[in-house]
């Protein structure tokens, strides 16, 4: 009978710092399999738990899904995701044209903010009056 030997978890050691890792795709929902599964993926590598890898894959894919139909045609949506101390971040950009944002005390603003521990959502001008570059800042503090 063969056993698999343990390999040591190189994340963790001191000195080892995680490296960020972007995404960036079409502004499409055909996408979304694939931005769902980065999330999770990197989530785990970073060090969370399977439920905040889970919930953190919630809270993307509904912010994605919000971007995307607010989306200017034939742009891109940018994923970061960014193991930072105990904490673990992801931001998301996109070019969007039209309002996106889920209303304050909305069940959709209540279940994003359920899902995570931070929730920071803004909007900045892009070329045209109509335009915006639109970046939600999502993060989940990974167990110790």
């Amino acid at each position: 009978m063969t056993q698999a030997t343990p390999q040591p978890d190189t994340s963790r050691e001191v000195g080892v710092k995680p490296v960020p890792v972007t995404l960036s795709v079409p502004a499409q929902h055909s996408q979304l399999p694939v931005i769902r599964l980065l999330t999770e993926m990197v989530a785990m590598q970073a060090g969370c738990t399977l439920d905040q890898s889970a919930d953190l894959k919630l809270a993307v894919d509904q912010v994605c899904t919000l971007l995307i139909d607010a989306a200017a045609p034939d742009t891109e949506i940018a994923c970061r995701y960014q193991a930072v101390d105990d904490e673990f971040r992801v931001a998301l950009e996109a070019h969007t044209i039209t309002q996106w944002r889920p209303a304050p005390g909305s069940l959709e603003r209540r279940i994003l903010e359920s899902l995570t521990d931070t929730l920071a959502i803004r909007d900045e001008p892009a070329g045209s009056e109509q335009s915006s570059r639109s970046t939600v800042l999502l993060s989940i503090g990974k167990p110790v």
